[in-house]
């Protein structure tokens, strides 16, 4: 539940600001741009890595090359309008992040990275909120019109919703996992043993 929350969220996200960023590219220029595309390449390829290492966990090839290419995807349309030197650091900022969430995702114990996809959920949803702040901001002043409250704290509100959904979903689906091996405690020791 938690894992299709996250690719929801990611998904979702992404693909708002792929929209919003090309239709304010004029705006949006210098290192403005160059810093939200950075920051959006990086942050948003950590999640896709991570993801990618928990859905294929002990195949770290397969999950860094899935990660890279999704991130590299991702940089490119972030930054294609904002200039070549502005896509390349887009792209060169997801492709290291990629391969640090693939990383991370192989390292984690497979029942227990919940935890750890949580808290990149959280981390993910407050830099994005905060950059779709920041292009408010921008538009804002280069707009005559005075902004109404839904409009100024409309990211704010979405980032406080998204990040209860998840601590929820987090919460639930560990309670589920530990009612189970409460469940069935015999097997899950023999499981162990079996391990070892």
């Amino acid at each position: 539940m938690l894992l299709i929350l996250s690719i929801l969220i990611v998904l979702g996200y992404t693909t708002c600001l792929i929209c919003k960023i090309p239709s304010n590219s004029d705006k949006l220029t210098g290192m403005t741009g160059m810093t939200i595309v950075m920051s959006l390449g990086m942050v948003s390829s950590l999640v896709i890595g991570l993801i990618a290492g928990i859905v294929y966990k002990n195949d770290l090839t397969s999950s860094t090359i899935l990660a890279m290419i999704l991130s590299v995807i991702v940089g490119f349309f972030l930054g294609k309008r904002l200039g070549l030197l502005v896509t390349i650091e887009g792209m060169a900022a997801a492709l290291m992040g990629s391969m640090m969430g693939a990383m991370l995702g192989e390292m984690l114990p497979s029942g227990n990275f919940k935890i750890m996809l949580a808290f990149m959920d959280v981390l993910y949803i407050i830099v994005v909120s905060l950059i779709f702040l920041l292009i408010s901001n921008i538009l804002r002043e280069s707009s005559d019109k005075a902004p109404t409250f839904i409009n100024k704290y409309m990211s704010i509100f979405i980032m406080v919703i998204l990040t209860v959904s998840v601590l929820i979903t987090t919460f639930y689906d560990g309670n589920s996992v530990r009612k189970q091996n409460n469940d069935h405690p015999v097997e899950n020791q023999m499981d162990e043993h079996n391990h070892h």
